[in-house]
Formats: C-alpha cells, sequence, structure tokens
C-alpha cells in the first residue's frame, strides 16, 4: 500500500571507492540505522539481548534493542517512509550466522515485504516488537516491512574476512563500486622532478594510478 519495494543491497568493491558515500546518497540519520559488522558481532549484538541496567540504586535487566530492532521499530512507526538498516563491512562477521532465523526473512515479494515469516522465540524480543513495532508482526510472526531496505557494503579485495555462504548471497543484489569514476577531486600539486616542477591534476594522478593497477 505505501508504494516501496525494498530490498537487500550489498555495495561491494575496493577500499576507497565510494561504496559508502552511495549508500549516504539514501540513508541519511533520519531514515537508517547503522551498525558495522567485526570479527566478534553475534546475533545478540544484532537483534538485541537482555542486558543489566541501573533502576536507581538497583540493578534490573531489560531488553536492550540492537540495530535490527531498532530499524523495525522506525519502519514500523512511520509506513509511509522509507527506511534504511545499514551494515558497513557485513564479510567481517560471520554474516549468515550473525542473521541466524532473520536470514529466512530477506526473501522479498514483489511489493518488497518478506515473502515469509518466522516465529519470534526470544520471548523479550517479541514483547519488545509487539510494544514498540507492531506493525512487523503478523500472524504474531514477524516479517521485514516493505518500507525497510537493507543496505551494506562489502570490501572485496581484503583476504583477512569471513566468507559468505551461497544461500545467504542469493538473497542479496551485489553492486559492483569500480574503482574508476567520471568524476575526480578538483585541484593539483606539483612534482619535483629534477630541475623541473611539475604541475599535476588530481584526476590525471587518478587515472595514470589506475592504469598501473590494472597492469
Amino acid at each position: 500500500p505505501n508504494g516501496f519495494k525494498s530490498s537487500n543491497v550489498i555495495f561491494y568493491g575496493a577500499p576507497g571507492t565510494g561504496k559508502s558515500h552511495k549508500i549516504d546518497k539514501l540513508a541519511t540519520d533520519d531514515n537508517s540505522t547503522r551498525t558495522v559488522f567485526h570479527s566478534e558481532t553475534q546475533y545478540s549484538d544484532f537483534v538485541g539481548c537482555i542486558k543489566p541496567c541501573m533502576d536507581g540504586s538497583n540493578i534490573s535487566y531489560q531488553f536492550r534493542p540492537g540495530p535490527l530492532a531498532l530499524a523495525l521499530e522506525m519502519a514500523a512507526k512511520d509506513v509511509t517512509k522509507q527506511y534504511f538498516l545499514v551494515i558497513e563491512e557485513i564479510n567481517r562477521a560471520a554474516a549468515a550466522a550473525v542473521f541466524g532465523d532473520i536470514f529466512q526473512l530477506l526473501d522479498r515479494r514483489s511489493d518488497g515485504r518478506s515473502q515469509y515469516s518466522i516465529d519470534v522465540v526470544d520471548a523479550d524480543f517479541k514483547s519488545y516488537l509487539e510494544k514498540n513495532a507492531a506493525a512487523v508482526l503478523v500472524d504474531s510472526k514477524l516479517i521485514l516491512p516493505s518500507n525497510l531496505s537493507l543496505l551494506a557494503t562489502m570490501n572485496s579485495s581484503d583476504q583477512a574476512v569471513m566468507p559468505m555462504d551461497s544461500a545467504f548471497k542469493r538473497r542479496w543484489q551485489f553492486e559492483y563500486v569500480s574503482i574508476e569514476s567520471d568524476t575526480y577531486p578538483r585541484g593539483h600539486f606539483y612534482l619535483n622532478a629534477g630541475t623541473d616542477t611539475l604541475r599535476v591534476s588530481w584526476e590525471d594522478l587518478s587515472k595514470v594510478i589506475n592504469a598501473q593497477l590494472a597492469g
């Protein structure tokens, strides 16, 4: 009904090619929740979990939402607006394990909503959703709404990362961000070449470096 067709997209390429910049054109502080995966990221970090907190001088335990729970809450509160869950460096963690049963929700219908739903087995997570994001529960089962897209970045040149299995990857669209560009930084600098001083633009330098790397 909202006209959105949300999706799951991974922007991949070498460092410094502008993957995060592409996401920044869509996702702002007002319409997104952001997180960065690392080697220690777990399901409970991503979804949320019970954590101790101070209640005056006493210690109590409350469900602390992770980035996924926060994104679901954001999208549920305004179904007329597009929202984004942004995951930087998605391949620096064991992504399929971090997603856990959320993995099942990545298949999308033509309208962008999850094709399948899952039972929310964590009672505290379910209680949080019932209170803060009831719109993402359909017949008490969790779905990704059609106004929530997942956007991620992946460094394809770094070998010190976690591999992704094909079942996980096929649920994402991949967009390659090339090292080549039609736009370059403005300005120039000077190089000493013996008795001569050369004036070199950043555009010329970028093209020469890229040609050497490609060769």
